[in-house]
């Protein structure tokens, strides 16, 4: 089966979740038309806003990940179908994970579940990618080894970060808010999968 149908329905999952972001963000509440009313509306929402602009551009960066994965893999069969099928669950508790860190946001329970729900996003991805390179049957072009090397480092860096976050939610949850704020940074840099890409 050809690759084009189940990246179709991945472009709809990632607009659906990323819309359902936007949509839960919440209106500030003004009490009144003063600059103070004004600061202190913005206040109450800086995190959920904070949060959201978090989960938005590291759900880009997945998108763009899982592109780059169909550059390569043109066909498909069953078992990398089901794989897909799980990278897509995890992708649409983003929103969930989201809103609960917004709520609790300098929390160790909060961060855990946000950090997992974001790590096992990759981890599926990076699953699906392995098995998509290793049966030659479903590449569409070769592979060169650069790729393969960096493209790995990439799905896996992210989770161990997330870990690194966890960690420090225990003690210090405003460093894990600060990882969490630079990841997705380091990911917008150029790197060496740029000259692969049309």
């Amino acid at each position: 089966m050809r690759s084009g149908r189940l990246e179709a329905l991945g472009d709809g999952i990632f607009g659906v979740a990323m819309t359902i972001l936007v949509i839960e963000l919440a209106l500030p509440q003004l009490t009144g038309s003063s600059m103070d009313d004004f600061l202190t509306a913005i206040q109450k929402v800086w995190k959920p806003f904070m949060c959201y602009s978090i989960s938005f551009i590291v759900l880009g960066i997945m998108w763009f990940g899982h592109r780059m994965m169909f550059e390569y893999i043109g066909k498909t069969n069953r078992y990398f179908i089901f794989l897909g099928v799980l990278f897509y669950m995890v992708v649409c508790l983003v929103p969930f994970s989201t809103r609960f860190l917004a709520q609790h946001t300098f929390t160790w329970y909060a961060i855990l579940v946000y950090g997992i729900n974001l790590s096992l996003c990759n981890l599926t991805l990076f699953a699906q990618w392995q098995y998509g390179i290793n049966r030659k049957g479903l590449l569409e072009r070769e592979l060169p080894a650069e790729v393969r090397r960096e493209a790995s480092i990439s799905f896996l860096l992210s989770p161990v970060v997330y870990c690194v976050a966890i960690g420090f939610s225990f003690f210090a949850p405003v460093v894990s808010i600060i990882i969490y704020v630079i990841t997705p940074i380091l990911y917008l840099l150029p790197n060496k999968l740029d000259k692969y890409l049309p």
